[in-house]
């Protein structure tokens, strides 16, 4: 029987991905909402999970800020927080967001270098499986 410890969480401009919202920038009024036209694998995003915090047995999670582009991949992202610091959750992060494209068709164009801000990524450690005797 295993205990299930999460899953990897995302939010992506009031969008959640994998996982309940865990804090996002508000969607800017007049705007339509995001929507995700390719985005990593939950087993992508286990990969990224940053050695020295697996090892330590340490969660966390990154914040940061992205602009769409015109093929709606996002980029020029930088980090605005990391929590816990210095274990490799931000780097982890802006590797995620390569892998993150939002529909810039039609009505969507207008998201066309809208700076995103507050994306968080939770990193949640695998599920661990115990055994009975």
């Amino acid at each position: 029987m295993g205990r299930k410890r999460g899953i990897t969480a995302v939010v992506l401009g009031g969008l959640a991905l994998y996982g309940a919202p865990v804090g996002a920038q508000a969607p800017k009024a007049g705007l339509p909402p995001l929507k995700i036209l390719k985005a990593p694998s939950p087993e992508l995003l286990a990969r990224l999970f940053p050695a020295t915090a697996r090892r330590a047995g340490v969660e966390g999670a990154a914040t940061v800020q992205c602009t769409i582009r015109r093929d709606g991949t996002l980029g020029d992202c930088v980090v605005t927080g990391e929590n816990p610091q210095g274990l490799g959750f931000g780097g982890a992060a802006l590797i995620a967001m390569t892998y993150y494209q939002v529909d810039v068709s039609g009505t969507n164009a207008v998201q066309v270098s809208r700076r995103l801000s507050g994306i968080t990524i939770r990193f949640a450690l695998p599920p661990v499986e115990t055994r009975s005797p």
